[in-house]
């Protein structure tokens, strides 16, 4: 503005004096133009009641909005009375420059329609008593020209019998000219800023103990701050905006909950760019480093309708973990002979996997034969499958799945750190080195089970069996589906049996060689002494 005035100065003093009634807005544009001689003549000709011309700067930065702390309730009247629909929201968008005007309609009042506005606020200033406000109102889900959108705002804070409340009118075009009054606009609006709950609602302390948490893949980070109130979620996925999520209020899960257990409910005010709703979350405390978090998938526009319009309970886990994992011990240790790969039918596996189906079947078909007391040994270079879990670390914090096959041995490693049961099923997050670099942490289940086999070759020979269904490990923990459960596996004793037994083995492997030198011995000082 001071550039145009310095180079229209600059024209006035080469010359005659113009004297320009101009028009700023959309651009700068000259009505008409008359010569005069002295400048000061031209000066007094401008009344005090002259009108303003607002000119809006197309690519100014957005400031942060004045009305401090939403959401709030609000009221609106376009001139046909007051709309004061409970449901009228006003909430924050990410962006704090930005604000989501929530419109319910009201049945009797003309023009009170259902629509969602957006309020982005560019600059405020001060004259006389009077702030004002300047920002664009753009109808969301409607198309407008960039000219249509700027409107401007006078507005007043008042406290009211404890609560915070903004007096706004607005203006009917883009300029500033006519507001002189709150109360006298094209549109008036009252916001109510009353005591929320979500001042005293904080996450549980089991998660806040650790302020970030992500996903088992990193696809998704949780960053708690703000005293513990607020989170704050971060997608690894350019087409997805981060959200803020605030704690509103807890909520019991049954009339005794002191909403301070390890599974606890409780509604949030969700922001995702100026996608904002309040939504229902449980949080599920599994091990010191290992929560789940289950979440409504629709957004309710009121708080109390969070957990009554979408159960969170009925919605898939969402397995969080933090950056430091600690090893704990496996659950249902010992050591497992493969029987059957349980899903994902064989033409649909890769080549190596089928050859590890191969090799589980002769597993079995050497179980059988053992159990008849007829096994003759190896019937090709491709028949041992074992899962061993917590037999090799003096922390039962290791579960190794062995699959031999064409005289070749395979084992894969993984490292157990934290295990829950569920309805009967353990899960258990692990993790196995992929590189010298790169760390892989999954989810695995495990269910045991009891089953009666037919010896072959018996009449009546039957023998108890208890089995364990192991899932492949996965990026999530897999529940309730056909396809969970891809080993099937026969226990063949606990760690300490097995254990023992070695040691036993190796004892008497020790004692055979020294009884084979002692004989040698004896052989060749019998041969001397007889010479």
């Amino acid at each position: 503005m001071r550039a145009i005035a310095e180079e229209v100065q600059a024209h006035m003093e080469q010359a005659s004096i113009v004297h320009c009634a101009i028009s700023l807005f959309p651009f700068l544009s000259l009505a008409y133009c008359s010569s005069h001689t002295d400048l000061e003549k031209v000066c007094q000709e401008l009344r005090s009641d002259e009108n303003l011309n607002s000119m809006f700067r197309l690519d100014s930065k957005p400031i942060s909005c004045p009305f401090v702390g939403p959401p709030f309730s609000f009221s609106y009247n376009r001139g046909h009375g007051e709309c004061k629909a409970l449901e009228n929201q006003a909430e924050s968008c990410i962006d704090d420059s930005k604000l989501l005007l929530k419109y319910q309609a009201c049945a009797d009042i003309q023009g009170a329609e259902s629509s969602t506005e957006e309020l982005q606020c560019l600059a405020t200033w001060k004259e006389g008593r009077n702030m004002y406000l300047l920002g664009t109102l753009k109808l969301v889900g409607r198309a407008q020209a960039s000219e249509e959108t700027f409107r401007c705002f006078l507005y007043e804070k008042i406290h009211k019998e404890g609560k915070i409340e903004y007096y706004i009118s607005e203006s009917g075009d883009p300029s500033c000219n006519g507001l002189t009054s709150i109360t006298e606009g094209a549109r008036n609006f009252n916001f109510t800023k009353e005591e929320k709950e979500h001042v005293r609602c904080k996450y549980p302390s089991w998660v806040t103990q650790h302020h970030d948490w992500h996903f088992l893949d990193g696809s998704r980070n949780y960053h708690f701050t703000k005293g513990n109130s607020m989170l704050k979620v971060t997608f690894n996925d350019e087409m997805k905006s981060d959200e803020k999520v605030v704690c509103h209020n807890l909520e019991k899960m049954h009339p005794n909950d002191d909403m301070q257990g390890s599974k606890v409910k409780l509604v949030a005010h969700v922001a995702s760019g100026c996608d904002t709703g309040y939504v229902c979350m449980i949080f599920h405390k599994r091990d010191g480093h290992v929560i789940e978090v289950q979440q409504s998938s629709q957004k309710s526009i009121m708080p109390h309708e969070a957990c009554s319009l979408d159960d969170p309970s009925k919605q898939p886990f969402s397995t969080l973990i933090t950056s430091t994992l600690h090893k704990r011990s496996c659950p249902k240790p010992g050591r497992y002979t493969v029987l059957d790969l349980v899903s994902s039918p064989q033409l649909r596996m890769p080549r190596r996997q089928r050859r590890f189906a191969k090799a589980l079947r002769l597993s079995e078909r050497a179980w059988k034969e053992e159990s008849n007391e007829a096994a003759e040994g190896p019937a090709d270079d491709c028949q041992n499958a074992d899962v061993q879990i917590g037999c090799t670390s003096s922390g039962q914090n290791e579960m190794i799945i062995q699959e031999s096959c064409d005289r070749r041995r395979n084992d894969i490693a993984y490292s157990c750190h934290g295990s829950w049961e569920e309805e009967g099923t353990w899960y258990t997050i692990v993790s196995r080195n992929r590189s010298v670099t790169e760390k892989e942490t999954l989810c695995v289940s495990m269910r045991l089970s009891e089953s009666t086999r037919e010896l072959p070759g018996k009449v009546g020979g039957r023998v108890e069996q208890q089995e364990l269904w192991l899932s492949r490990p996965r990026n999530f923990c897999q529940r309730g589906t056909p396809d969970q459960w891809t080993y099937k596996l026969a226990n063949q004793g606990v760690c300490e049996d097995l254990m023992r037994a070695a040691s036993s083995s190796a004892s008497s492997s020790s004692l055979m060689r020294v009884s084979v030198i002692l004989s040698i011995g004896v052989t060749v000082l019998c041969s001397i002494l007889s010479r």
